[in-house]
């Protein structure tokens, strides 16, 4: 048993108890009236003593019901619950979890916890529709999985063997956990049974949700007014597994048939040591022996990043990244990437340019590094631009990938805080964004800097003492490196990271986008022929697309993860990869609470549910008061 609002109780309690026993202490005052005799009066006359003020308290039966009537409504108040199948005639509904660490195996009998799962919810409906309860009728009850969306399984029904079949036929996803859907779908069917019908039907429902616990998007929500929601818990807190965070391949902006590969492991618990292998085009090319480091500042999980290469590849490839090790999820030990076949370098910049800025270019060997006089001179088929910040004014730049020198442009989510300018030193650096990568800045100096500030979404690469001086960032459409001071009025491009600054820029604005690389629940959006079809394959799947007069098609959302493959008529077929990258999704770790805005809601028994009991005591409150009054009568 448990108390949904124990203080309650207890300050009523502590409320109205004092003054009931100072009531009995107190004497009634009686008016003085003459009579013949005392021998009739002498229990009255008792009955005046025991009530004088501060004398001893006499044994009284109606004192007794009063302060158990008292107690009663106080252990009501304070909302007790214990251990049933639910209230009789209620409606239920199980929200069952099938994103990414549902897929988990954590336990000794070698089970998904998604498999556990539905065990727990197929022990919910026998409670709820196997009868025998007291006084209980069975409810009608429905479910619905959860993931990236939410997916009616079954209506409210009272069938025990169609919510059977329905929850034996629920399959596990590899999308991210997003409860609030699920939540709302709930809601809306709690309130209404009928969705073509405007009216409510009935009061809210009870909401059970079967997971793991790891549910981000709930810790911003609240509980709704009479909103009952129960947490069956399942999976370890400590799981030992290894996961990945980053998966990319980077091509030499000098030759880029040169090709390293950055992979990025996570760690969870004692993982314990394993193999990576590496594969292109399925054959084996580097295998690194992994173990877990020491996590940072008591993490429960610590990061391995490895640079495999350079390899030699002279067209596009297909790469395969698996961790050979037994841990919690075999299903996140792989990952894909589709690498594109080289490309040379082309960039062309708009006058001015200074000298050292196209030395620095020029030292990279592109294939093609052509200057324009204006904007309206600009070009297509470059793989990026250079700006000078004069040239821009108030304009935004257009699509594509930009590199801006001596100004911010507008449209990036960066504003000047003061129009004063200073000379400053660099403070600090991203050193893990690629731009930065090696990149040395230890003695840059600044003869005037403007001061920028950056909204979310924008990364300060360089940091001076009154704000961000160099910027990257990824608008709708475009890819922005800017540099808010002119480099030509500082020591920069006499230091050899200006070079690097100027290599790893290159790199990071001309690679491809990865628009052959997705997440699971991703909408995987794709161009084609107009008006024709592809043939979209994947792990367990295999689906036409259609492309609009536009040559515009999509799918989704992504469930698993894997290779995907689109054959369109007459052409090459074209690969796509979908990984789990996302670090919080990735851990496994099961949460002992489900935490909502203001509530944390512990996890229940397996198979039953928290009952109230406050009918049955107002059902007793109710006798002890007609004791009461039998009592009195006497």
């Amino acid at each position: 048993m448990n108390f949904l609002s124990p203080i309650a109780g207890l300050v009523l309690a502590a409320a109205v108890l004092p003054p009931l026993l100072l009531l009995w202490f107190l004497k009634l005052r009686r008016a003085r009236t003459p009579v013949s005799s005392q021998r009739l009066w002498r229990e009255a006359i008792e009955d005046m003593r025991a009530n004088a003020p501060f004398q001893r308290l006499r044994w009284r039966w109606l004192l007794v019901l009063q302060i158990l009537v008292l107690l009663l409504i106080a252990f009501a108040i304070a909302r007790p619950r214990v251990q049933g199948a639910g209230e009789s005639g209620q409606r239920t509904i199980l929200l069952i979890d099938t994103s990414g660490s549902m897929r988990a195996v954590d336990t000794d009998d070698g089970r998904t916890r998604l498999e556990h799962a539905k065990d727990v919810a197929l022990a919910r409906i026998d409670a709820l529709h196997g009868g025998g309860a007291l006084f209980s009728e069975s409810g009608e009850t429905m479910v619905l999985s959860f993931s990236g969306d939410a997916v009616v399984e079954c209506r409210f029904t009272s069938s025990a063997a169609e919510l059977r079949r329905s929850i034996a036929e629920i399959t596990p996803t590899d999308q991210p956990t997003r409860a609030v859907p699920a939540l709302r779908l709930a809601r809306a069917y709690a309130t209404n049974t009928d969705p073509e019908s405007p009216w409510p039907v009935g009061g809210p429902a009870v909401i059970e949700c079967i997971s793991d616990g790891r549910i981000p998007d709930l810790a911003d929500r609240f509980l709704e007014a009479g909103e009952s929601l129960v947490y069956h818990r399942v999976g370890s807190a400590d799981p030992k597994n290894w996961s990945y965070s980053v998966f990319a391949a980077d091509r030499d902006v000098r030759d880029p048939r040169q090709v390293r590969v950055l992979v990025g492991l996570i760690a969870e618990g004692a993982a314990v040591d394993g193999e990576l292998v590496l594969r292109v085009d399925d054959a084996v090319v580097a295998t690194r022996t992994i173990a877990a480091p020491e996590p940072r500042d008591d993490a429960p999980y610590a990061r391995l990043d490895l640079v495999l290469g350079p390899f030699t590849l002279d067209a596009g490839a297909t790469l395969e990244a698996e961790v050979v090790v037994s841990d919690a999820n075999p299903a996140d030990n792989t990952a894909w990437l589709e690498l594109p076949p080289p490309k040379p370098l082309r960039v062309q910049a708009i006058a001015p340019v200074p000298d050292l800025v196209r030395f620095g270019l020029e030292s990279l060997s592109p294939a093609s590094f052509d200057v324009v006089d204006s904007v309206e001179a600009l070009q297509t088929g470059y793989d990026f631009t250079v700006w000078p910040a004069e040239s821009l004014g108030d304009a935004i730049l257009p699509e594509g990938r930009h590199l801006v020198l001596g100004g911010i442009p507008n449209g990036l989510g960066i504003r000047q805080v003061s129009d004063q300018t200073a000379p400053a030193v660099v403070m600090a650096i991203e050193a893990l964004h690629p731009v930065m990568r090696g990149v040395g800045v230890g003695r840059l100096e600044i003869l005037n800097a403007p001061t920028w500030k950056a909204s979310r979404g924008v990364t300060e690469l360089m940091s001076g003492p009154g704000g961000g001086l160099v910027f990257a960032a990824e608008p709708p459409g475009r890819r922005v490196v800017a540099v808010g001071f002119d480099p030509m009025q500082s020591n920069w491009p006499a230091l050899p990271g200006f070079i690097a600054f100027l290599a790893n820029t290159a790199a990071w604005l001309s690679e491809v986008p990865e628009a052959n690389a997705f997440e699971p629940g991703d909408v995987m959006r794709l161009q084609g022929t107009p008006g024709a079809n592809a043939m979209l394959s994947g792990p367990g799947l295999e689906v036409e697309i259609p492309f609009d007069f536009d040559g515009r098609g999509e799918f989704g959302p992504l469930r698993s993860v894997g290779r995907y493959v689109v054959q369109s008529p007459g052409q090459r077929a074209t690969g796509y990869a979908v990984n789990r990258t996302d670090v919080e999704e990735n851990l496994l770790g099961s949460s002992e609470v489900l935490q909502l805005r203001g509530t944390a809601i512990s996890d229940e028994v397996s198979g039953s549910a928290k009952k109230s009991i406050r009918v049955w005591i107002l059902l007793v409150v109710l006798a002890v008061l007609l004791g009461e009054w039998w009592l009195w009568r006497r």
